[in-house]
């Protein structure tokens, strides 16, 4: 085996020098007229092959969450080290590109060229662990997913440096059926599956996870064929598969927790469960709501959550937005060292 193969296999050293662990964010402001005028020209060279759910106006529009998901990383997360932030050639107007922190990835940086331009969320993830000096642990957020609490590296990774996989209620058939992105969790499971015989049904949290390099690269290497096709499709569709395959395997090789999301810690005793739940105290983990909620710092402040999504869909109206941009604004209200 030649230095380069052996490097991919191996399992990372899990000294204190190593155990940095930097964040990922994927970030495109679809109102760019140059990135709309791409996407609409492969739109239509595709035809009808695009599922409409992998081009809905949700997916590229931009709300500044970012900009409030670098506060929370701030004033919750501090020991983060490195930031990537990954995008076609664009970079937000009022981000502080000299702050020592943060770094801008152009997908050319790690997507092989047969892949690009690439409108697809789960093709990027696939070469996440491809950024320039990347280190071996990271945590991976969308730019609506930020820290609502103070959070421990803990929350992410066990002393061992495996990484938790949380999950939530179980997958429903219909949504499998119809929706692209149940879909590609669906994928992602039944692979690990029929190689490893770990079966998993729940719905990931829809937040910020923790992973290892080393897991992408091994996943990518033993399901070669079905994640390339994945890499390579330039639009959402049901053939795809999602990230969580990578904390699946993980799991399936015993290098990886999987915890439930619940309203009390199911790892408690239980007349213990039984009191807090009495008494109202209620801690999740993480809580995703769309931006059409109207109580999400009354869910925020009930459940203590470390980590929220606020989720912005296809059925999102602009008042649901501005509703978003003004709650965003008073929670996160103190200006960053990553803002000019």
């Amino acid at each position: 085996m030649d230095e380069k193969s052996k490097s991919q296999t191996e399992k990372p050293f899990h000294s204190n020098s190593e155990r940095l662990i930097d964040m990922v964010y994927l970030w495109v402001d679809g109102s760019d007229i140059k990135i709309k005028e791409k996407r609409e020209f492969w739109q239509k060279k595709y035809g009808q092959k695009v599922n409409p759910q992998a081009v809905s106006k949700c997916r590229f529009r931009d709300n500044d969450e970012l900009k409030y998901s670098l506060r929370s990383v701030e004033k919750y997360a501090p020991w983060v080290n490195k930031i990537f932030i990954v995008t076609d050639n664009q970079t937000p107007e009022w981000l502080n590109i000299n702050h020592p922190k943060i770094r801008i990835v152009d997908h050319t940086e790690i997507m092989p060229p047969e892949a690009l331009p690439t409108f697809n969320p789960n093709a990027l993830e696939t070469c996440l662990h491809k950024i320039p000096e990347l280190s071996e642990y990271f945590i991976y957020a969308n730019d609506d997913m930020m820290f609502a609490n103070p959070t421990e590296p803990s929350f992410f990774f066990t002393e061992e440096m495996y990484p938790v996989f949380r999950v939530k209620h179980k997958m429903k058939p219909e949504k499998i059926e119809k929706e692209t992105y149940f879909r590609s969790l669906f994928n992602a499971y039944k692979l690990i599956e029929e190689k490893y015989g770990l079966r998993i049904t729940r719905e990931p949290h829809h937040s910020i996870d923790g992973y290892r390099k080393y897991d992408f690269e091994k996943v990518n290497e033993i399901f070669k064929e079905e994640m390339y096709h994945t890499t390579i499709s330039k639009f959402r569709e049901f053939g795809s598969i999602s990230r969580v395959i990578y904390s699946a395997y993980a799991c399936a090789t015993g290098e990886g927790i999987i915890k439930e999301v619940t309203r009390i810690d199911r790892t408690l005793p239980f007349y213990t469960q039984v009191w807090m739940y009495l008494t109202g105290q209620f801690k999740k983990d993480s809580l995703c709501a769309g931006n059409n909620h109207s109580g999400i710092k009354e869910e925020i402040d009930k459940f203590k959550p470390n980590v929220i999504c606020i989720n912005d869909d296809e059925y999102s109206s602009e008042a649901q937005r501005k509703y978003e941009r003004t709650f965003l604004q008073n929670y996160f209200s103190e200006k960053s060292s990553f803002e000019k």
